[in-house]
């Protein structure tokens, strides 16, 4: 692996896509400005963080955004 690995968490997936990016997870229908959840959802936000960086582990896959569904939202 050469550079620094990187994990976009994203809530706009379509636009995502275009970028490319090599590894992004999109937490489904979270809105603009709660990307890890809304406010005050500490557990929320650490299963979030927790996902992303768990795609780390996985061979970069540009373009493919992961979609998880967190019904505690």
């Amino acid at each position: 692996m050469r550079g620094i690995p990187t994990v976009l968490i994203t809530v706009s997936p379509e636009v995502s896509r275009q970028m490319r990016p090599p590894r992004a997870l999109y937490p489904k229908d979270f809105k603009i400005g709660n990307s890890l959840g809304r406010p005050f959802m500490a557990d929320l936000h650490q299963q979030v963080l927790r996902d992303a960086l768990q795609l780390l582990k996985e061979p970069a896959r540009p373009g493919e955004v992961i979609e998880r569904v967190y019904p505690e939202y």
